[in-house]
């Protein structure tokens, strides 16, 4: 079983963190916004993890193929209470394998506030987007 250091320290070296934005003709400005992480690995260590994440309230979805064309099990992380509660578990002084932590956790921050429904909040989330 993983404990939080080590959760801690697989997200900020194997876990990758990605934001889509959407074209939706149903959302006030005509997008939607959708941060997700995102695991590849073995899926014995996969497995592992999501059981580990389980454990701590957290919903990870596990697929034995991550697509047609990749073979690859992958775990995802995309519902916002479950992002925030693993952002809220790094700690801000840790730097990560791929610089992009800080920039994910403000628009996990600024989702989880509503700020993404106004023009300001997409504006910033589009630029953070570009930092990623």
């Amino acid at each position: 079983m993983f404990n939080d250091d080590i959760l801690i320290g697989i997200f900020i070296g194997l876990a990758n963190c990605d934001i889509r934005v959407e074209s939706n003709y149903r959302a006030n400005l005509g997008y939607t916004i959708k941060p997700r992480i995102q695991i590849r690995g073995e899926l014995p260590f996969l497995k592992q993890l999501s059981h580990a994440l389980e454990m701590r309230q957290i919903r990870p979805h596990l697929k034995e193929r991550e697509g047609t064309n990749r073979n690859k099990p992958i775990i995802t992380i995309s519902r916002i209470g479950d992002l925030s509660t693993v952002c809220d578990k790094i700690p801000d002084y840790l730097e990560d394998a791929r610089n992009q932590w800080k920039d994910f956790k403000r628009v996990v921050e600024l989702i989880k506030n509503k700020k993404h429904l106004s023009l300001e909040g997409l504006d910033e989330i589009l630029k953070i987007k570009e930092l990623i």
